[in-house]
């Protein structure tokens, strides 16, 4: 926290600005957790700057998120800039600006993202290497006003607000108990687990990609964290239907874990911001049918008492609500029981998913709650009855 305050300050001596209206906080529901709110408008210059830089929409959007520029986003740079220059930096949201353009990019999709210093010229982006790398703006003004800055490992690892409550759901301790995270790359929910549970017990940390495995392995090392077992897998076939495996690698044997967390793959449409979505309607129709054979995998998994949270980062009724009423049919030993009621809002009622006093046991978050207003997200939580 000393660490995150530090480097406020210093953006704001950078800024000549003294003033005390950034808040850094402890959330007042979660010990663990602290909250980082965006500049005070007052202390943003969002003036349009005479120097442009233009970058990729995904880069925009990690702008607007918090984030410096790294070369590789970078679009378009006038010969003009200079290391230093204080530049003005925008999205090209009309995808119609090619690598390396010198001119003016007069479009009206650009989209102003915010101010910043260069910190490398048009010829370390554009001549010669065609895999620049490093921090090449760094943003002083963000149009959301979320700072910019880095946290040192050994202070915490930066998490979207759901994230950190989808961990606490899982209701872990230091009794030993046996948790497996069935999609766990990159690793940050595995690693918040593992803290919750002071090393003890043991996590699965179970993911198809053996790239994105790596970075939990990364995650787990800086924080310490020595009871994670890292396996590449496939979590659609993370049960041992023989039942016969006895070794601690998957397939997995019937209820071997006394938690198991499914933070599913999805649509992904709850990310913020979302500059530009472009969504195929027939991709969007997959993920509830492969959610569900995840869960299945979950069920089966979970043992008689254990628990079982089901989250995701989108916001469709058909990968979320409707997905849980299609648990709560299908499995009738499986119980839908309260997660924290104080953070969050309650699901959305349908005919066809949950009706609304159901609705109260499952969490949706996004910008429909100004207190703690984040990306769109949803949490459930399970729990396997003992016959």
């Amino acid at each position: 926290m000393t660490s995150i305050n530090e480097q406020i300050s210093n953006l704001k001596r950078l800024k000549n600005i003294e003033k005390k209206q950034h808040s850094v906080r402890v959330h007042k529901h979660l010990s663990d957790c602290i909250v980082i709110s965006p500049m005070d408008k007052s202390l943003l210059d969002l003036s349009p700057k005479k120097e442009e830089v233009i970058v990729d929409i995904a880069t925009g959007q990690s702008v607007l998120r918090g984030s410096h520029i790294f070369a590789p986003g970078i679009m378009a740079m006038a010969p003009e800039v200079q290391v230093d220059s204080f530049i003005s930096v925008y999205a090209d949201l009309a995808k119609g600006c090619k690598r390396g353009y010198q001119k003016y990019y007069d479009n009206p999709m650009k989209m102003f993202v915010g101010n910043g210093i260069a910190k490398m010229n048009r010829r370390q982006l554009f001549n010669g290497d065609m895999n620049p790398k490093g921090i090449a703006v760094e943003m002083t003004d963000p149009a959301t006003g979320i700072p910019s800055f880095t946290l040192p490992n050994e202070y915490g690892m930066l998490q979207n607000l759901p994230s950190v409550v989808t961990g606490h759901a899982l209701d872990v301790n230091e009794n030993n108990l046996k948790v497996l995270d069935m999609c766990a790359a990159p690793g940050n929910k595995t690693t918040h687990i593992a803290i919750l549970m002071n090393n003890k017990g043991s996590i699965d940390a179970v993911d198809k990609s053996k790239t994105k495995l790596n970075k939990v392995e990364l995650r787990c090392k800086h924080f310490g964290i020595q009871n994670v077992k890292i396996h590449h897998f496939d979590s659609l076939v993370s049960v041992d239907l023989n039942n016969i495996n006895n070794s601690d690698r998957p397939p997995f044997k019937n209820e071997s874990f006394d938690r198991v967390l499914l933070d599913a793959p999805c649509s992904n449409l709850g990310q913020r911001p979302l500059l530009k979505i472009e969504v195929d309607k027939n991709v969007l129709k997959r993920f509830p049918a492969l959610q569900r054979k995840l869960l299945i995998n979950a069920i089966n998994l979970v043992k008689p008492g254990g628990i079982l949270v089901y989250s995701t980062c989108t916001i469709t009724l058909e990968e979320n609500e409707h997905n849980v009423a299609w648990v709560l049919e299908k499995f009738p030993q499986m119980e839908l029981i309260a997660i924290n009621s104080e953070i969050g809002s309650p699901g959305i009622a349908t005919q066809d998913g949950l009706n609304k006093d159901l609705c109260e046991f499952v969490r949706r978050f996004g910008p429909e709650n100004a207190e703690e207003d984040s990306i769109g997200f949803f949490i459930s939580k399970f729990q396997k009855r003992v016959q």
